[in-house]
C-alpha cells in the first residue's frame, strides 16, 4: 500500500505563547496534507502526568515536527531540560522520523518573542546547534513561510520515511483497520472545529492579559486653546491621562487593521479617535490643568484640545498587547525593498471581535424613512 492511501499522525513540538499562532499555521498545514497533528494544546484531560501523557502521544506518532522560534520555553525541574527539548530527545531516542523547522534570524525577532534571560539563551543556542548537528533542518521567517514549508516538506517527508498511519475504511482488510480510521476521522474533525473556534476565542494563557473591558490609562501630550473672557488667550500642551478600555482602542483601529496598515498611520488613527470620540474628557481634563495652574475662571471662558499625540512607548504597549491577546498580528504581505515600513493587520479572533465591537446593531439609529429632506441633503452634501 502506497503512503498516499495513509493518513499520518503528527506530533507539533514547539514553545507555546510566543508561536501560538505559528502552531496553528502549521496544524492547518497538516491537515490540508490530510495529516492530524497532535499537540499539548489539544491533548484531552487524562489522569496521566504530562509528561507521560507526552511520551505516549508521541510514541503513537508517526512523525515528530519541531518548530524553534526565540525562546527555549518552561524547564522541567527534574530534567533541568526544556519541555521542547525534553520531546525532542524523546522522540530521537525512539527513532522517530524528525522534521526540523529553525528561525532563520531569531536575532531580527521582536523582544516580545526572543528570550531575554542569559541562562536560557544558552540553551537555545546550544539546542538550536545539537537539532541543527543530527537532522536536516529547514528555516523560516514569517508565519505564512513556515506554513509553506511545512506544506512542501511533508509529503516528500513521508515518501523518505515511511510509516504505518492509518489505513482508508474502504482500504482496510479488518474491523480493527476500520475502526482506527473512524477514530482517526473523528479526530481530525475534532481539530478543524477547534482550528474554527480559535477564530472566536482568545488564544490560550491570556486569561491573566488585560483586554476587552478592562481599564487602560492612556497618556497623551494634548495641545489646547483657552479663550479667556478678557481676551487672555492661552495656547500650550499639559500631559492627560486619558481613561480608555482595550475594546474602545480596537474599535477605534479595527477597520483600518481589515486589510492592513502601517505602523505610523496607525498612530495617526489613535490621535484621531481621541480627538473627535474623547474630546469631552479632554475638555475635562484640560479644565482641571488650568485650575491646577491658576488661571483666572469665568464660565464663559471657551476651551478646546487642538491636537494630541502619545509617544513611541505607548504606541508600542498598544501594539504588544493586542498582539499578546491575539488580536493583531504583523502582516507578511510582500513589499518593494525601499518599504521600511511596520505593517499590522488583525488576526481572525481580532477580526470577529472587531466586528462585534463595530458593527451597527439592529434597531439604533433613525430608520431612513423617517429621516427629514433638509438632514438627507445635509448629508449627501457632507
Amino acid at each position: 500500500m502506497t503512503s498516499d492511501q495513509r493518513r499520518f499522525q503528527v506530533f507539533v513540538s514547539s514553545t507555546f505563547l510566543d508561536l501560538v499562532e505559528h502552531r496553528q499555521a502549521v496544524t492547518a498545514a497538516l491537515l490540508e496534507c490530510d495529516a492530524f497533528p497532535s499537540g499539548m494544546e489539544l491533548f484531552p484531560a487524562a489522569d496521566d502526568d504530562a509528561w507521560t501523557l507526552i511520551k505516549r502521544v508521541i510514541d503513537e506518532s508517526d512523525y515528530y515536527l519541531l518548530v524553534i522560534g526565540g525562546k527555549y520555553g518552561s524547564i522541567d525541574p527534574d530534567e533541568n531540560l526544556s519541555y521542547t527539548e525534553m520531546e525532542f530527545n524523546y522522540a530521537v531516542a525512539q527513532k522517530k522520523p524528525v522534521m526540523a523547522f529553525l528561525h532563520g534570524d531569531p536575532d531580527a525577532m521582536p523582544v516580545t518573542s526572543a528570550e531575554i534571560d542569559p541562562d536560557k539563551r544558552k540553551r537555545l543556542s546550544a539546542f538550536r546547534k545539537n537539532v541543527q548537528g543530527s537532522k536536516h533542518v529547514r528555516y523560516w521567517t514569517s508565519t505564512e513561510g513556515l506554513a509553506g514549508q511545512v506544506a512542501l516538506s511533508f509529503n516528500r517527508f513521508t515518501r523518505l520515511y515511511p510509516s504505518p498511519g492509518w489505513i482508508r475504511a474502504d482500504r482496510a482488510t479488518s474491523t480493527e483497520s476500520i475502526v482506527a480510521l473512524a477514530e482517526a476521522h473523528s479526530e481530525i474533525e475534532d481539530l478543524k472545529r477547534q482550528l474554527e473556534s480559535l477564530k472566536s476565542s482568545a488564544p490560550a494563557g491570556t486569561e491573566k492579559l488585560s483586554q476587552g473591558e478592562d481599564l487602560f490609562v492612556l497618556p497623551t501630550l494634548t495641545e489646547y486653546l483657552y479663550h479667556g473672557p478678557k481676551g487672555n488667550d492661552i495656547d500650550s500642551d499639559f500631559w492627560a491621562h486619558v481613561p480608555t478600555t482595550w475594546n474602545e482602542i480596537l474599535g477605534a483601529v479595527g477597520p483600518q487593521l481589515l486589510s492592513e496598515v502601517e505602523q505610523e498611520e496607525l498612530r495617526e488613527a489613535i490621535h484621531e479617535w481621541l480627538i473627535v470620540s474623547k474630546r469631552l474628557t479632554l475638555e475635562g481634563l484640560i479644565h482641571e490643568h488650568l485650575k491646577k495652574e491658576k488661571v483666572k475662571w469665568d464660565e464663559s471662558a471657551e476651551y478646546y484640545p487642538t491636537k494630541v499625540k502619545i509617544d513611541n512607548e505607548d504606541l508600542g504597549t498598544i501594539l504588544v498587547q493586542l498582539k499578546a491577546t491575539g488580536l493583531i498580528q504583523r502582516s507578511v504581505r510582500k513589499r518593494s525593498v525601499t518599504d521600511n515600513g511596520s505593517y499590522w493587520t488583525l488576526t481572525p479572533y481580532g477580526e470577529n471581535e472587531t466586528i462585534k465591537i463595530r458593527a451597527i446593531k439592529k434597531g439604533i439609529g433613525k430608520e431612513p424613512a423617517l429621516l427629514t429632506t433638509a438632514v438627507a441633503d445635509t448629508a449627501l452634501e457632507s
